[in-house]
């Protein structure tokens, strides 16, 4: 289709388009959570003490791997040109943007195995009866051992909460 008349950008007299590095906005494959909201927010007041309004790249790569997203400088450069940020500082309204879409990008199914990899702290596949004390000790919940061993015999086999047990329990809410 031919152009009819001046470009737009030469009307108001300048030779460059009107907006030469538009932000692409990523899609997004699910809305966020309040509590990812919220921690969102927490996130970047946590890494901002200051209260400049700001947080550099290094900042988002840290939220990032607090999140559990194993990024690397290049994971966060490549975040940032999608979004078409070329700032060496990010305000809170970017940086909500680039973490909600690296948040969104995550599935429920992706949560749930994140979640049972902090429970099964040794890496062996399975959370036993010692493993689940000690996470619920180290997160200051005080839960009788019965009930405790009630909830590894109720949704374990063989004394052992595995993967596709913790799986099944989660997408039964």
């Amino acid at each position: 289709m031919q152009q009819v008349g001046p470009s737009p950008a030469l009307v108001f007299g300048s030779s460059r388009p009107l907006h030469p590095h538009p932000k692409p906005a990523a899609p997004r494959t699910r809305e966020l959570t309040k509590d990812e909201s919220d921690g969102i927010l927490f996130s970047f007041e946590t890494l901002d003490p200051e209260h400049t309004g700001y947080v550099s790249h290094k900042q988002l790569k840290v939220a990032l791997r607090a999140l559990g997203f194993g990024v690397k400088s290049a994971d966060v450069q490549s975040l940032l040109a999608r979004h078409g940020e070329e700032s060496t500082r990010l305000d809170y309204a970017t940086f909500r943007r680039l973490v909600a879409d690296a948040l969104s990008q995550r599935s429920l199914l992706d949560e749930h195995r994140r979640a049972f990899q902090l429970f099964d702290v040794l890496g062996q596949g399975a959370i036993d009866f010692m493993t689940l004390k000690r996470v619920v000790r180290s997160l200051n919940m005080d839960i009788p051992d019965a009930e405790l061993q009630d909830m590894i015999s109720e949704f374990g086999k063989d004394g052992l909460i595995s993967e596709q047990d913790w799986l099944a329990i989660m997408s039964s809410e």
